[in-house]
């Protein structure tokens, strides 16, 4: 039997216990984090207009409360008609306008808000027009801006063909529309709070992103793993995104 040199064997039980307790304080940190980043929600006043995904990233974070144990309450309700974005930017400013009671407000649009027929300068100009008159409404309220989501590539086989003709897929032309409107977006506000959820969605746990070359340009697209349908976030994606959203809140909040 081969005798081990108790010294070696020392130090391998020392580099194991040391690489469990680095392995667990990222997280505890990470925990304290969120303690604190859903404190400063708790004690503020939110309102969240959205439709489904927006469904989804708040029940990420009444998940991720719940097992903080920290009470959150979010305002929040649907503005607006899917597929017709600017009735949702013309909702919110009406929120503004009626008096709501808010510290922060927070508008996003849907991944079907946004398609390859888009102007997308026109739609940016319209939501500019909608935080104007949030802010006239409630001077000093802050505003978190939120990128559109997005969708996963189109598979199949009649889209595969398509790509193999080398012609359009409406899935992928959604989406690069899309990083055109988020890309639009970010540019309006400089230094402004932003929510990236596009970029949440399209990066993949190992920190890589889900992107797809579509006229020449990588596009971000939804990552598989985070939806069972295509667009809505599933387990998975809930958690994730509901963490960044409580992040990104907290950090408006501040």
């Amino acid at each position: 039997m081969t005798r081990r040199n108790p010294v070696v064997a020392m130090s391998l039980l020392l580099a194991l216990v040391g690489g469990r307790a680095a392995a667990q304080e990222p997280k505890h940190m990470a925990d304290e984090a969120l303690r604190s980043e859903l404190t400063t929600l708790k004690e503020a006043r939110i309102f969240f207009g959205h439709h489904s995904v927006g469904v989804n990233l708040l029940e990420g974070v009444a998940a991720l409360a719940r097992e903080a144990g920290v009470a959150v309450t979010i305002g929040e309700g649907s503005v607006g008609a899917n597929t017709y974005p600017k009735s949702k930017f013309e909702a919110w400013a009406q929120k503004a306008e009626a008096g709501i009671d808010a510290d922060l407000m927070v508008m996003k649009l849907c991944y079907v808000d946004v398609t390859p027929s888009t102007n997308v300068d026109e739609l940016v100009a319209s939501y500019r027009g909608a935080v104007e008159r949030v802010r006239h409404a409630k001077p000093g309220v802050k505003i978190l801006h939120v990128t559109t989501p997005l969708t996963v590539r189109g598979d199949g086989l009649k889209n595969w063909l398509k790509r193999s003709f080398g012609r359009s897929v409406w899935d992928d032309d959604a989406n690069a529309k899309r990083l055109a409107y988020n890309r639009a977006l970010v540019a309006a506000f400089p230094g402004e709070p932003i929510f990236d959820l596009a970029t949440i969605e399209s990066t993949r746990p190992d920190g890589s992103r889900e992107e797809h070359v579509v006229g020449g340009t990588p596009v971000p697209m939804l990552w598989p793993g985070y939806s069972d349908d295509g667009s809505h976030l599933n387990e998975q994606g809930k958690r994730m995104a509901g963490r960044a959203f409580v992040a990104a809140l907290a950090a408006a909040l501040r």
